[in-house]
């Protein structure tokens, strides 16, 4: 990543995507690392485990009868193998992007030790998306229902604008949030605070930052579709299956280091866009203090990672 930040500001959707392909190809090897450790269990995990619990809850229910203890457990496990994973693949390529705009010095050991520290991070700003795409989609949810009971000849043409807007809402919500994962790794926000700082740096670049977003998230979308197809059809024999699985676990694993990657970059584009100056040499101390031992001072958790924005 050896672009000045005034020419990052310049970079538009094609750009973002060069520079996230340079990137990749350019520290192939770590990302290959990165990609085997965390990425294929997390490609694994979402094509594989819902196929097994369903599987393991029929069995159940054939010699059990069904067991609704039983069955919200494989719900759990369906929800937080994946969310930890993800968070600890996000963690990974976060800090790695960083290193590498740093042009610090660093290991595959040196990201194994600072993943630890930093998911924790991601849960608290996770937690505050999952409450606000909570609140969405109840009221979404109690909207569309009002419409249903007072069904007349506008209600469908209504409930095509109004879930067309919900997309636009998902989408907006999420694309901060991802943002929000990056601001809670590389500055001193987390949860709220990080919320906030995403919206702030999305203005201006919101639509380019949205665009990538559905790009990336649309195909991972249709890929596990396929692959729940596929694997059920009584079409395919099981050369077929597996051929086409692994077809999709492929898509998906480039897919979501893609899409983290992406994520990254988008926001030290966004930061050079509003003219904030990230100071290397402060960032290379905020990675440090993700490293086992290392406890940031009281000041550094008061600091913003840019201590200068430009007046343009």
């Amino acid at each position: 990543m050896d672009r000045e930040q005034t020419e990052l500001k310049l970079i538009g959707f094609w750009g973002i995507i060069k520079e996230t392909c340079k990137i990749i190809y350019t520290w192939k090897k770590m990302f290959t690392k990165i990609t085997l450790l965390f990425i294929l269990p997390l490609t694994i995990i979402l094509l594989a485990l819902p196929q097994l619990n369903d599987y393991i809850y029929k069995k159940i229910e054939k010699t059990h009868g069904g067991r609704k203890p039983i069955y919200g457990l494989l719900t759990l496990a369906d929800t937080v193998f994946p969310f930890i994973v993800f968070l600890l693949s996000t963690s990974a390529v976060f800090y790695t992007i960083a290193c590498i705009y740093t042009a610090k010095q660093f290991a595959f050991k040196a990201v194994l030790k600072a993943v630890p520290k930093i998911w924790i991070r991601l849960i608290v700003t996770f937690a505050i998306q999952f409450l606000i795409m909570l609140a969405y989609n109840c009221v979404a949810l109690a909207v569309f229902i009002s419409l249903l009971v007072m069904m007349n000849d506008y209600t469908v043409y209504c409930l095509i604008i109004l879930l067309v807007l919900y997309v636009i809402g998902f989408v907006y919500i999420n694309t901060t949030w991802s943002l929000a994962n990056v601001v809670s790794v590389l500055e001193n926000f987390e949860g709220c605070g990080a919320m906030k700082k995403s919206l702030a740096l999305l203005k201006g670049k919101m639509l380019v930052a949205s665009a990538l977003f559905v790009l990336i998230y649309l195909p991972l979308v249709l890929v596990q579709i396929a692959f729940e197809l596929i694997l059920n059809s009584g079409r395919f024999g099981i050369a077929s299956k597996v051929g086409y699985g692994a077809i999709c676990l492929l898509l998906t694993l480039v897919l979501i280091l893609l899409g983290l990657v992406i994520q990254t970059i988008v926001y030290f584009v966004c930061k050079s866009y509003h003219g904030e100056i990230i100071d290397k040499s402060y960032l290379v101390n905020h990675l440090e203090a993700f490293m086992p031992g290392n406890v940031p001072a009281l000041a550094e958790r008061n600091v913003l990672v840019q201590l200068e924005q430009l007046n343009i």
